[in-house]
């Protein structure tokens, strides 16, 4: 799949989520199957998701960097998936969430399932 297809893909995702008021998009394309897609999406209750993903999509999309950043209106934190190398003893190593009290270990998350749990959480 042509990089540019998976950002559409996003994209129509986001677009789907009425709760979203307003957005901020970013696309670099490095190649055909490669590059980085960033989002800044503010919802309805004043809350914040940050989304950051760069991939490679020539057979498959994988993942080489994700963050999803979601924050309430003070900036505190709410949740955050990433899959920085920094926890090794988890399970699922290097896939991890955090919240305010603690880090688990998580699957890979797509952005269907982050706007999912936003949804729920507001």
């Amino acid at each position: 799949m042509l990089v540019e297809n998976y950002f559409s893909q996003l994209e129509s995702l986001i677009d789907s989520c009425g709760s979203i008021r307003s957005k901020i998009i970013t696309k670099d394309r490095r190649s055909d199957y490669t590059g980085y897609f960033r989002a800044d999406l503010y919802f309805h209750n004043g809350s914040r998701l940050h989304v950051r993903e760069f991939v490679f999509t020539r057979q498959e999309v994988i993942k080489d960097t994700y963050v999803y950043h979601y924050q309430n209106t003070a900036e505190e934190l709410i949740f955050r998936y990433d899959n920085t190398r920094h926890f090794p003893d988890l399970p699922n190593f290097p896939h991890h969430k955090h919240t305010p009290k603690a880090v688990v270990s998580t699957t890979e998350p797509d952005l269907k399932h982050i706007l999912d749990e936003v949804l729920i959480i507001s």
